[in-house]
């Protein structure tokens, strides 16, 4: 039976995304506010402009952003976890390697409450010395169980090739970092990130003029925290180390194995083809990168090529695990698909699948309110405009083949590439 050829698609299919409505608070703080949805229910996420790239210390960021739901004044920990659980709200703390994240769910009943409870939690966190310690003795466990495992130890190293063993993001966490978190180091870095020169916040949802009004009250009409300025600062550049790095792991049976290198950034023209290229070579099950290392010669399960953000910066990278004796042929099969990406033309009919592939998954990506909020926030955290979003859309219906050999020269070079090997 001979299977149709995908159609080519002649629009977009799906409508641009609305931008989100902007609220200049009168401390200058942004409010980017997402009004949809069918549920009673509000996100608010903050961010705080720093992360890891701008810390003193390894984990100074991540702990001192966990540890705002550990104590405030007027409220223990144990009394902050009362108050969510009593109003069936969640809230999400992590940091990243440009800003450190707080995101809180809840009712749009109990907004008021969660807010005054999440502005004593980031203006007057205590930092209580008890729970710092619990707190550090639960990560570091959690560190040493994935210390043992080859995808957690490749991306440590993935990452330090890309930026360099003295850039704040190339530093390989060691379980003595862990012991080095004392209270005043998080106190210090605090003082710095956390004020009203350096959020931002996102609210989506049933979001009403009193859940805005509610906002401002709490962290828009005065100034609060230090004149920190973070929001603008620019990290040193990658250092890029290409070449291979091998890892042992006594007693493991596959290795892992992470390929990849720094590409265009977010603003750069070459970025959102880029993408669409990165789909077709590794992004989705009938890729390049699939349908050869794992149909064809069985060498993994599973294979990935994705852009990886760092904060405004982005890097390729190819991942996948393999039995240990199987990655040199695994290996010389990746850089054989940059190789036919470089020379060869894609055929139309794969080209049109992809692009139908990549049009339904941003379908189910920009599906609900929530959702579309976490593709603005990306976008921010990239330092993209957020109609940039609408544009890749465009790009996915005009990518040609040429362009993908075209960038496949740009980005796909053996020699640029950082090769990582975890393993026995």
């Amino acid at each position: 039976m001979i299977m149709p050829k995908p159609p080519r698609i002649k629009s977009i299919g799906i409508s641009h995304l609305a931008l989100p409505r902007t609220v200049v608070m009168p401390n200058g703080v942004l409010l980017y506010v997402l009004e949809g949805g069918t549920q009673e229910v509000v996100r608010l996420d903050f961010l705080f402009s720093g992360g890891y790239a701008i810390q003193q210390l390894p984990l100074q960021a991540l702990f001192t952003n966990r540890m705002l739901r550990e104590g405030c004044t007027g409220c223990s920990g144990d009394e902050i976890a009362r108050k969510l659980d009593y109003c069936g709200a969640w809230i999400d703390m992590y940091s990243s390697q440009n800003c450190n994240h707080i995101t809180l769910y809840a009712l749009s009943k109990h907004i008021p409450a969660m807010v005054e409870l999440l502005a004593s939690m980031v203006k007057q966190p205590l930092f209580p010395e008890r729970n710092l310690d619990i707190v550090r003795r639960n990560n570091k466990s959690h560190y040493q169980i994935s210390s043992r495992k080859v995808e957690a130890v490749a991306q440590r190293y993935f990452e330090q090739a890309l930026w360099g063993k003295s850039h704040p993001l190339g530093h390989i966490v060691v379980a003595d970092d862990y012991d080095n978190i004392t209270r005043d180091i998080l106190v210090d870095y605090h003082q710095k990130v956390y004020n009203s020169h350096n959020c931002t916040l996102f609210a989506s949802g049933k979001v009403d003029e009193k859940t805005v009004d509610t906002i401002r009250a709490a962290f828009g009409d005065d100034g609060w925290g230090s004149e920190n300025v973070i929001m603008d600062f620019i990290p040193d550049a990658p250092a890029s180390l290409p070449g291979r790095k091998k890892v042992v792991l006594p007693e493991v049976m596959q290795s892992a194995v992470k390929v990849g290198c720094m590409v265009a950034d977010a603003s750069h023209d070459d970025f959102f083809k880029l993408r669409f290229m990165t789909v077709l070579f590794g992004g989705y099950f009938g890729s390049r990168l699939m349908s050869n290392i794992r149909e064809r010669n069985g060498y993994t399960y599973h294979i990935q090529a994705e852009l990886d953000a760092y904060g405004k910066r982005n890097a390729l990278m190819i991942s996948t695990e393999t039995a240990n004796e199987t990655v040199e042929p695994l290996l010389a099969e990746i850089y054989n698909e940059m190789a036919r990406l470089r020379t060869e033309t894609v055929p139309q009919e794969e080209l049109e699948l992809v692009r139908n592939y990549t049009i339904g998954e941003l379908c189910r990506e920009y599906e609900g309110i929530m959702a579309k909020a976490d593709v603005f926030i990306n976008t921010w955290l990239s330092g993209g405009q957020f109609d940039s979003v609408n544009k890749y859309l465009d790009v996915v219906s005009d990518v040609s083949s040429s362009d993908i050999k075209n960038l496949a020269n740009r980005y796909l070079l053996p020699e640029s590439m950082c090769e990582i090997v975890v393993g026995a």
